[in-house]
């Protein structure tokens, strides 16, 4: 390389925090222009190898090179050197946190062979970036689909976005192409002012660096670089292009053959049948005539103010939204249900879901049921383990239709009255009784364990946690679907019934008694419950008070008759 020749380093980053530094070639000759120098050079190769020997002697230098990732420029040619590809393979064996930008696009097309380089030496651990898209290089947009990490915007792109309508949209267009269809990472360089920057910073995640941030930094300036976590990026070609290339096979196909080899293609693509393919095998012309016109409405659709709506309304909205399949897999959940149930359950296997949510297997049971019934819609309360905790909540299901196909659409809602649920017993905590909910019931019944305390103290509290759980459970399955068991603190639990009559229920919590005894006596255990019964009509703080006392009557009463079995 020539010894007039040397590199300046300009900090890259992401979140506000310096994530690379890119190597830039400069020359303090007067009038020499350094890009169109590099432009001419006849053996790329051997000049890039010597570039990437210069950057990696100037990181050595520091004390931190383990620490300092580096991206430099080579020319996309360079990669069709077997000898490039052979030195550099040594090379990137030992050293680590290179990306290579590719540049002069123009130089080469032969796609393939690029290809078969870039993933040689990323097996090695090396990065790439397609740099100066934008520029206006005739084979750029070809080199887009390489298996390169990132895409770098050309300055010319941001220059005038603050000022200009037109040149914003392009700008943002081709940032939303890359993130969105193509799943590759951008890197917007050029940033000079806060405006520029105050404009692209709400486009989503991106690396950025120009003037505006740091001037290009002498070796001896770097600081350690840190450790960015950015998306990890997917293993599969995004859908809307695979649909896309798809529906280019399609129409390039001619013979009957091949139309039916392309429509089944799109058919494993689209497993949702987004498109509306049907059985049609008789006239594969027509049914691929069908195809393109319901391609064309979905993307024509897409920009209508009422489909971004509907997308809007299930993305946003604030009830928590999950639609699965007649399997049960969930295609589709919100952000509102990520947060609120602190998992991403989207191309989850059912497995693992269950694992990781309680009760799913009881939630895909009441799905069934809906989806194999003549109603299409229903609604429940239901207690759910969310981030927070056990929580009780409402929820509606839809069933719903798309050519053949059913789902049901969950919405999910916070209880207004936010009641809590007890992690140990899954009872409701004491706040139930001070709930909107507490209308629907008519009888309190407080219950007091007998024998707990003897359990506790002679097996120790880890016994005696399982025992108040084995008791809640079995209890809470003897009870019908609209009793409510409520955990009022220690031991003490209370029921609430809809009954009027009294009689009734006192005969009900004996048989209740009694087959819990016979449970627990299965079970080598002495284990019962004394119980005080009252009205609700007179409000909850009294129905309390004449249960709690009429508990504490029967207690005594029940001690006293022990004692005297006891003494006789």
């Amino acid at each position: 390389m020539n010894n007039d020749l040397y590199f300046k380093y300009q900090p890259r980053y992401y979140n506000g925090e310096i994530s690379s530094y890119e190597a830039l070639l400069r020359s303090d000759i007067n009038n020499f222009n350094v890009e169109k120098f590099v432009y001419l050079i006849e053996n790329s190769a051997a000049f890039d190898l010597n570039i990437i020997g210069k950057v990696l002697q100037d990181r050595k230098s520091l004390h931190i090179c383990d620490d300092v990732s580096i991206s430099l420029n080579i020319s996309i040619a360079s990669l069709l050197d077997d000898v490039f590809i052979r030195k550099c393979l040594n090379i990137f064996e030992h050293e680590k946190n290179i990306t290579l930008e590719l540049t002069n696009h123009d130089q080469t097309d032969d796609f393939d062979g690029i290809q078969k380089s870039i993933l040689l030496l990323k097996e090695q651990g090396v990065n790439f970036a397609l740099d100066d898209y934008g520029k206006g290089y005739l084979n750029t947009d070809i080199f887009l689909y390489l298996d390169v990490d990132y895409i770098k915007l050309d300055r010319r792109l941001i220059r005038n976005i603050e000022n200009n309508y037109i040149s914003y949209s392009i700008l943002k267009s081709k940032y939303d192409h890359i993130v969105n269809v193509l799943d590759k990472v951008v890197i917007l360089e050029g940033i000079e002012t806060f405006e520029q920057f105050n404009l692209v910073k709400e486009f989503g995640d991106m690396f950025y660096q120009g003037f505006y941030f740091s001037m290009p930094i002498n070796i001896g300036d770097i600081e350690k670089t840190s450790f960015t976590k950015y998306k990890v990026k997917s293993e599969r070609i995004q859908f809307s292009l695979q649909l896309d290339q798809a529906i280019f096979d399609l129409n390039r196909s001619q013979e009957p053959k091949n139309v039916k080899q392309a429509i089944d293609n799109i058919k494993r693509i689209d497993k949702y049948n987004i498109i509306g393919l049907t059985s049609n095998t008789f006239d594969l012309y027509s049914e691929r005539h069908r195809i393109n016109k319901n391609y064309r409405e979905i993307i024509k659709n897409k920009k209508h103010s009422h489909y971004m709506l509907a997308a809007s309304l299930v993305c946003g909205c604030d009830g928590a939204v999950v639609i699965r399949d007649v399997d049960g897999n969930v295609i589709f959940n919100n952000d509102h249900f990520i947060r609120f149930m602190g998992v991403d359950l989207v191309d989850m296997p059912i497995d693992q879901v269950c694992e990781q949510v309680t009760d799913y297997r009881t939630t895909l049971h009441v799905e069934s049921e809906l989806l194999q019934s003549d109603s299409c819609f229903m609604m429940s309360d239901e207690v759910m383990k969310t981030k927070n905790g056990m929580e009780l909540v409402h929820v509606y299901r839809q069933k719903v239709s798309h050519f053949g196909q059913n789902f049901v659409v969950c919405s999910v809602y916070e209880a207004i009255d936010t009641i809590v649920i007890d992690e140990l017993t899954n009872c409701y905590q004491k706040n139930y009784l001070s709930s909107s909910y507490m209308k629907q019931h008519k009888i309190l019944v407080f219950i007091d364990l007998d024998g707990f305390k003897a359990i506790n103290d002679n097996l120790g509290h880890c016994i005696g946690d399982e025992i108040l759980r084995d008791f809640a459970q079995t209890l809470k399955s003897m009870l019908r679907d609209s009793d409510v068991m409520v955990r009022f603190g220690g031991d003490e639990f209370i029921i609430l019934l809809n009954s009027h009559v009294m009689t009734t229920v006192q005969q009900r919590i004996v048989q209740l008694r009694t087959d819990i005894e016979a449970y627990f006596s299965q079970k080598d255990m002495k284990l019962s419950f004394s119980y005080g019964v009252a009205s609700l009509q007179n409000g909850v703080e009294t129905a309390l008070k004449q249960a709690d006392n009429r508990m504490y009557q029967e207690k005594s009463f029940r001690k006293r008759k022990l004692d005297t079995v006891k003494l006789a």
